[in-house]
Order: C-alpha cells, then structure tokens, then sequence
C-alpha cells in the first residue's frame, strides 16, 4: 500500500514537472529528437546484438523458456551465439510481442520501442536536473539542454541505430535514483533490483549510494541495497528453480571467460590471463582505490552528490573491463551528461575559479578522446569484422585512444567531486562561524 502511493505521489510531481505549459520548447525539443531518432533507428542496420535477442524474444513469445529451449540461433545460415543476458530486457519484448503477434512483429517495432525508451530516458534526466535546478534563475534552459545534449550526442544516436538495449537498464538505474532523492527508498531498491535483472552491471551505479550510508551514518543505504538483491533474486527464482547451472553461466561466469576481442588492454597485451580471475581483481582494486579516496575525503550526503559519484566508478570500471565494445560507452554517458550540467549550473550560481575550469575543458577532452577512439574503433569494426584487429595497429591506437578518454575522465570527475564539496563544506563552515559571531 505505502509503496502504490509513493508510486502515485512520484507519478503525479513528475507529470506536473513535465508537462508544464511553459514547457513549450521541450515538447518541440521531444517532437524533433523523435524524428530524428526514427530516421536514424529504422535504417537497415541491425547487428548481431540486436538480431540475436529480437529473434530470442519472437521465441521467448511462442512459449519458449529462455536458457532452457533457446539455444544457438542460426539466421540465414549464420549461427549465432545464444542470448547470455539476464532476463528483464528479453521478457519485456517478448511480452509486446506476444501482444502484437509473432507474425505480426517487426524489427522497426522492437527498434521504435527501444527509441521510446532513449526518450524516456532523456526526459527523466530532464527531470533529475530540474529537481536539483529548480531555484536556478536558468534551470529550464539547462535542464532543455541537458535533454538535448544526451539525445542528439553521436553516443545515444550509435544505440538507436544499433539497436542497443544499454538505456534500458538505464531508465531503472535513473528511476532508482529519483527515488532516492526523495527517501522513498523501497522503491529505489525495487528499480535498482530491476536494473540488475536488465544487467548484473548496474551494481556499479550503486556504490555511492553505500558511501552515503557510510557518511550520513543511514542504514537506509544497505536497506536499498538488500531490496535490490531480493529484486534480482525474485525475477531469476523461476530460473534458478528450473535450470540454475545454465542461467547463472549465462548471466555471470561467461562474461568471464569468453575471449572476445574488443577495446579492452587485455585483448592485446594480456589476452593469456584474459579469461582468469586476474582482470576482475585488477578491476576490483581500482574500484576499491576509488571507493577508499571518496571514504576518506569527499563526505557524500546529499543524493545529488551520489549522482556525481557514479560517473568515477562507471568510467573506471569500463577502462579496467576485459571486455569494452563500443557500445558499452553509453553506459557513462547519462552521468557525464549531468555532471557537466551540474557544474555549469554551479559555475553561473557562485562564479567560476580558474581551476574548475581546467578541470571542465579536461573533462570534455577527456569526452572527446572516447569519442575518437570509439569512432575510430567502430569504423575499422564495420570494414574489417575483427579480421586484422591483432595485425592493424588502428585498432590498437582506437582503443589506447578511447581507454585514456575513459581514465581521464574517471579522474577529473573524482577531482571536481573533492574540490566542489570542500569549497561547498567551507562556506557553510564559514556561514557557521558568522552566525555564531
């Protein structure tokens, strides 16, 4: 009962924020994007990805158990591998296709319904800003261009033309921490729970919630974190009932083992221990360096701070993955999209020092460099399918490109974080000591 009404209350806040008469340049900036990203997303491209889990849903639709009855499928003459997902992504489609007709069911549907889903995530970044803005005298304008920015960004317009389902565990990660900001936190655990059943991926999101926890000594921190796993374990009993062997290779220890090539370091200096337990404590040892550092020196207590946090931990996490496609990039894009609002936003409120700015033009270089390094990766993708990527050195430079983008950026955001809360910590020391004087 408590929980349909914070689902009311959030329902009824956010579609009053959103569909506000004085709105008239977000609804125009929706109309534009969704003909743009229809354009762009309904050409003929459809990559292995994609038309491995359309045609997994269409079975899924039938009356086929994933991970039991649905193994390789072969597609006009092509094998492909077998869907290793968790399951959330799959049943939602294959439920809409169940609705609509197998026979019925186009991949231009499954690709409009992924199209909807960027929307809704554009517009409830749209929506994070504003809470965080709202007393800004400019807060319709960065929350309009954060909306813009994340939407028209070559990142998310790569995933509507691939295809890609990286924003739908997205939507419940930003759902997750809406619900956060507003202390209704069985229903952040709830969403977060399903961000891990779109991907295991979106506990890593999660880590400043638990710093919170540690700095606002709130023991809600782990009460999220305990909803979100019950979450998971829920939406995976059926299959962990009915073949728990298969499903948890599928969705956990594959990801370990396969060999694939990709952007990651591993592919080409390390590829003989790519497939041990090394690159995941190498990962885990960064993340914990990070996590340690923000223990230690930037108190997270307020929900906006624990927004920022993620960006650090997702970037890293990536640069230190021992798989990293392409399409794994758009993973931090949300987060840096906020970031940089954020500090825009702070920037016009108190004035901007010279080493923020710095630290701004480095994060954008920082964006810039995935940027090049993706493109460039992507094109000799397209052209060479992998046949020479441990002969042709660009494959090498793409990927030395991106991974500096990504470290680059890991850091500057956990240097911005640090300076932005100890100058926040001294002026409200110092607006302390005037009162008491």
């Amino acid at each position: 009962m408590l929980v349909a009404l914070e689902v009311k209350q959030f329902s009824s806040t956010f579609l009053k924020s959103i569909f506000d008469k004085k709105f008239s340049l977000f609804y125009l900036s929706l109309i534009i994007n969704l003909i743009i990203h229809l354009i762009i997303g309904l050409s003929y491209y459809n990559p292995v990805d994609f038309v491995l889990q359309f045609e997994a849903a269409k079975k899924i639709a039938q009356g086929n158990l994933l991970y039991r009855d649905i193994g390789d499928i072969v597609i006009n003459g092509f094998t492909l591998q077998k869907p290793q997902y968790p399951p959330l992504y799959l049943y939602t489609l294959g439920s809409i296709i169940a609705l609509v007709g197998v026979d019925s069911f186009t991949w231009q549907m499954a690709k409009l319904f992924l199209i909807i889903v960027n929307l809704i995530v554009g517009v409830l970044l749209f929506y994070i800003t504003k809470l965080y803005t709202n007393s800004h005298p400019k807060s319709n304008f960065i929350a309009l261009s954060v909306l813009n920015f994340f939407l028209l960004n070559p990142v998310t317009l790569g995933v509507v033309f691939g295809g890609y389902h990286d924003n739908f565990m997205i939507l419940f990660v930003l759902i997750g921490f809406i619900m956060f900001k507003k202390a209704s936190y069985s229903l952040s655990g709830l969403f977060f729970g399903l961000a891990l059943l779109v991907k295991p991926l979106a506990g890593i999101y999660m880590i400043p919630i638990l710093l919170w926890g540690i700095h606002s000594h709130n023991i809600k921190s782990i009460y999220i974190w305990i909803l979100a796993g019950i979450t998971f374990f829920i939406g995976s009993l059926p299959f962990l009932l009915i073949v728990a062997e298969i499903y948890l290779n599928d969705v956990f220890f594959i990801h370990a083992q396969r060999p694939d090539p990709s952007m990651s370091f591993y592919t080409y200096f390390f590829s003989e221990i790519s497939t041990t337990m090394i690159p995941f404590l190498v990962q885990s040892v960064f993340l914990l360096i990070f996590f340690v550092f923000l223990v230690k020196k930037v108190p997270i207590v307020e929900s906006k701070t624990s927004i920022k946090a993620v960006l650090p931990f997702i970037a890293i996490f990536l640069a230190t993955n021992r798989i990293l496609y392409p399409h794994y990039i758009p993973f931090i894009f949300p987060f840096l999209t906020l970031n940089l609002f954020f500090l825009l936003a702070d920037y016009y409120s108190r004035g901007i020092i010279r080493t923020e700015i710095y630290s701004v033009i480095s994060l954008i270089i920082g964006l810039i460099l995935i940027y090049i390094g993706v493109g460039g990766f992507g094109i000799l993708w397209s052209f060479e399918k992998y046949e020479t990527y441990t002969t042709n050195p660009l494959f090498l430079i793409s990927s030395i490109i991106c991974i500096s983008g990504l470290i680059l950026v890991s850091l500057i955001s956990l240097y911005l974080l640090s300076i932005t809360i100890n100058k926040g910590i001294g002026k409200i020391h110092d607006e302390r000591l005037l009162q008491e004087n």
